[in-house]
């Protein structure tokens, strides 16, 4: 009888509780141990053990287990080795950069002056003071005893370096970047044996080497270290025994040293204290890739094969090697650009920082990506192009039901439309759909019956003062087209006379207000650009209380979404001439390089009571 009774003991749980009333349910089974009190007695303890030590084993076979797989893997450690057999090197730290103009007065000297690899400036910011320095030894020329260069780029950290000697007789030598912060993008890897040195390159993938190719690779260690891994004399030369490797590399604070504006010269040369101009401030910095980047790169990386030609490999290839200065890409073909370019593969880039990527950034992915094509020069880095989206929104509520007081209602509102552009907008591809955003209002509140919302597509411009400035601007989305006539000869109609509506109704596209230099040599306060019905974007000034319509500054096309603004001289501005836009249906797409953004400066919310 005791051997049926054995399928009543489950050791399947992982909760202490039902383990030991597992035990206690077969112990209870048998008939030597039937009668006993488990709750009182001493074998209370012994039940205490068992279930303690079954609890034990069930936890620590559960996290093995995790520990064996990628999409279950909690250590970084169990990570990165998982991404070690994807060919995947996580990114590491990365040094912020900033570009300086440097020039410098050294009496008595002229012709060459040599600022050598790790010339030392320091920066400010919130957080603190940074170390920034040259990636290069910099030899300037001059005729006279002032130096200066240009668009000089330094990158925040000192260098350190890791010395070794090769010892095939230690078991297992690894060759270790020993700095938890060391930028591996800054690595240079120099290699001394038979009285000869040579500073080695380094290669991702095995493709034309040989035994005598001097390259490195680089891999994920333990403790988030890195590590430089040689040839094996077949693929990549294998050193010497007894040859001597030094790794440097800089080793960086990441992030914490961004938005620097302003630098000091720290080194104790021979000349004056520099003149230091900057010319893009400290961006680009971050920190070493997260367990989830990973996870989720590592395979995509691996599907790429080492090449790159659908648009996935692109996006996979730019993300592995710069996950942490690129938060989005959008790879598409030149045939969809306007004007097209034939043979072009476009890459749209969205950095981690900013707004723009930094050049250096484009140059870096632009240069990355050339082993991996089949033909020179078909790649195009493009720039992000931000579209704005203008919210109104009448919400009405029922007053019974409600514990919350109007403005509590709008703030609930408000924050529910920022909420669905941070999880639904603000990367590429990403479009606005209508009847999932009036959704997340109507969702603010349960006291919220209905809302009446709508939307406008927001074009940002900043023309230069004083300046004929031309935009073409590819919506990407057909224009509402409204074909009643409201402008008769050149006098505007009634509307804007008393308010000034940027949703207005009768038109599809309406201008913030500025002041415009007008073709006829004066200037005119309050104007604005509107489309008259007939593809043309006209200029309209205030004269003698009357809305009259002055120069044709540019066109629309409705069905393809384009706009063309031609040489527009405008006086004045407050932050930007925005351009509002109705498009023909309610859902607003992004395509290409498009970005669409809900700024809660451009949000309005009226809170209205159900009327019964």
């Amino acid at each position: 009888m005791a051997a049926n009774t054995n399928s009543t003991l489950t050791l399947s749980s992982l909760d202490f509780d039902t383990l030991k009333d597992n035990f206690k349910s077969f112990l209870q089974s048998q008939d030597k141990f039937k009668d006993y009190d488990y709750n009182g007695s001493n074998i209370s303890v012994l039940l205490d053990i068992l279930s303690y030590n079954s609890y034990l084993n069930s936890f620590y076979l559960n996290m093995a287990v995790s520990e064996m797989f990628l999409d279950s893997a909690q250590l970084y450690d169990s990570v990165i080795s998982h991404s070690k057999e994807l060919n995947y090197v996580p990114a590491s730290a990365r040094s912020s950069s900033a570009k300086i103009n440097f020039t410098v007065d050294v009496l008595g000297q002229d012709g060459i002056l040599t600022l050598p690899k790790g010339t030392r400036f320091r920066g400010y910011n919130s957080n603190s003071s940074y170390i920034f320095t040259t990636n290069n030894t910099l030899t300037i020329l001059s005729s006279n005893d002032t130096f200066s260069t240009s668009n000089l780029e330094i990158f925040e950290g000192e260098y350190y370096q890791d010395t070794y000697i090769v010892n095939y007789n230690e078991e297992n030598q690894k060759f270790l970047l020993t700095n938890q912060k060391s930028d591996i993008n800054s690595v240079v890897v120099n290699v001394t044996e038979d009285s000869s040195s040579k500073d080695y390159k380094r290669k991702d993938h095995l493709f034309g080497l040989n035994g005598n190719s001097e390259i490195y690779f680089i891999q994920p260690s333990r403790d988030n270290l890195y590590e430089i891994v040689f040839g094996d004399g077949l693929f990549g030369k294998k050193p010497k025994h007894g040859a001597t490797v030094k790794i440097s590399y800089r080793v960086t604070f990441g992030e914490e040293a961004d938005n620097i504006n302003a630098f000091d010269f720290v080194e104790d040369y021979y000349f004056d204290i520099p003149n230091i101009e900057v010319v893009e401030i400290s961006s680009g910095g971050a920190e070493q890739e997260s367990i989830e980047s990973v996870k989720f790169a590592a395979p995509r990386y691996f599907a790429t094969q080492q090449r790159a030609v659908s648009s996935d490999d692109y996006s996979s290839l730019v993300f592995s090697q710069f996950s942490n200065e690129v938060s989005d890409v959008n790879v598409y073909g030149g045939q969809e650009v306007v004007p097209k370019q034939y043979g072009k593969v476009m890459l749209a880039i969205k950095p981690s920082v900013g707004v723009i990527a930094s050049q250096y950034l484009k140059d870096s992915i632009y240069n990355y990506l050339q082993e991996y094509i089949a033909l020179p020069n078909r790649i195009v880095i493009e720039d992000p192009d931000y579209f704005y989206c203008s919210v109104i929104s009448k919400v009405q509520y029922d007053q019974a039901i409600s514990t919350k007081s109007p403005s509590e209602l709008q703030s609930d509102c408000i924050s529910s439309i920022v909420t669905y552009s941070k999880n639904n907008l603000e990367l590429f591809g990403k479009d606005l759909r209508y009847s999932k955003l009036v959704k997340q209002i109507d969702d603010s509140d349960a006291s919220i019956t209905s809302n009446d919302t709508e939307i406008r597509i927001v074009k940002k411009l900043t023309p230069a003062i004083g300046t004929d400035t031309s935009y073409n601007i590819q919506t990407g989305n057909e224009i509402y087209y409204n074909s009643t006539v409201y402008v008769s000869n050149t006098v505007h109609e009634s509307y804007h006379t008393s308010s000034y509506d940027l949703h207005s109704e009768h038109t599809s596209i309406l201008s913030s207000r500025f002041t415009y230099n007008s073709n006829d040599g004066k200037t005119y306060p309050l104007s604005f650009i509107e489309e008259d019905q007939k593809g043309n974007l006209v200029v309209f000034v205030t004269v003698a209380d009357q809305l009259v319509k002055n120069d044709i500054v540019g066109s629309v096309d409705y069905a393809t979404g384009e706009i063309n603004i031609e040489n527009i001289n405008v006086a004045d501005y407050t932050g930007s001439i925005n351009l509002y836009i109705k498009t023909d249906t309610k859902d607003i797409l992004s395509k290409q390089n498009k970005i669409l953004i809900i700024d809660p400066a451009d949000i309005t919310v009226d809170i209205i009571e159900q009327l019964v």
